[in-house]
Parts: C-alpha cells; sequence; structure tokens
C-alpha cells in the first residue's frame, strides 16, 4: 500500500529504531499504524515501564 508517495511496510507487532530524537538509540514495538497520517504509535520500554510514543514513518527504521 502506498499513500502519498510513501510505502506503509509496517504492521502491529513489528520492531523498529528510533534513529534520532528523544528517543535515539531506543527500539520500540509499533502498536498501530495511521496509514493516512503516515505515523506509527509505538511502545518503547523504558525501565519497568513501557513509553506510548507517536512517530512518522520518516522518524524509524526497521530494526
Amino acid at each position: 500500500m502506498s499513500v502519498d508517495n510513501v510505502s506503509v511496510e509496517y504492521v502491529p507487532g513489528d520492531v523498529v529504531f528510533v534513529p534520532r530524537g528523544p528517543f535515539q538509540g531506543c527500539c520500540g514495538v509499533v502498536r498501530e499504524v495511521d496509514a493516512p497520517r503516515a505515523e506509527l504509535r509505538l511502545d518503547i520500554p523504558m525501565g519497568r515501564r513501557s513509553h506510548r510514543v507517536l512517530v512518522g514513518f520518516d522518524e524509524v527504521e526497521r530494526a
């Protein structure tokens, strides 16, 4: 599936890497994919808690 020249290659359960930004160097698990907005909701584990983060498709890489 392609949305405005952005390929939707993520599905819930995928593990992605965040190369820059406040969660730089962290891996997260995709929980939701919002293809029309080209955004992902991730759970990023930190310590005993998991943080829910909203990122764009262009802000992550496949791990």
